[in-house]
């Protein structure tokens, strides 16, 4: 085994040590705020499963260049940053057009842009996609669990 192979696995190791320690860690924290129970959910509820989560999901992906170590991590070849640019600028648009067009317009926009640009998807079936997406989210959160969303200047 060359030397490449083996430092590219300790560093699997140490990252992967790194979120199991996370996990742990945020496991105590929220069993510090009060985890309750499944009926009456505490403060820490949430986070105590999504720590136990993230720490064993670290643990699987720690097991796995133990079993099998002849193989070889891919390398990223031919990264689009053209691309990730376009995603990261629309996130932050998103972001600062989100309290001022509403929730469902902004959703809208954003993933029919995604869709349609970044993913060269027919504008007919972005804008479709976009609009079911949208309009189910706004369905799911604000009418049936009751989450408020921002409503915007035009009331949606």
């Amino acid at each position: 085994m060359d030397s490449a192979k083996k430092t590219r696995i300790t560093a699997d190791h140490c990252s992967n040590l790194f979120w199991f320690v996370l996990g742990l860690l945020i496991c105590y924290g929220a069993t510090r705020l009060g985890i309750g129970s499944v009926t009456d959910p505490g403060s820490g509820f949430i986070f105590f499963w999504s720590g136990l989560i993230l720490a064993l999901l670290s643990l699987i992906l720690f097991a796995g260049p133990l079993r099998d170590v002849a193989t070889e991590t891919r390398e990223i070849a031919g990264t689009n940053w053209a691309k990730i640019s376009f995603v990261l600028v629309s996130l932050v648009l998103y972001a600062l057009f989100l309290e001022k067009l509403g929730f469902v317009l902004t959703t809208f926009l954003l993933l029919s842009f995604l869709l349609g640009v970044s993913e060269g998807k027919s504008w007919f079936r972005a804008l479709g996609v976009a609009g079911t997406a949208a309009l189910g989210s706004f369905v799911l959160f604000e009418l049936w669990l009751k989450i408020r969303l921002p409503m915007g200047v035009f009331g949606f």
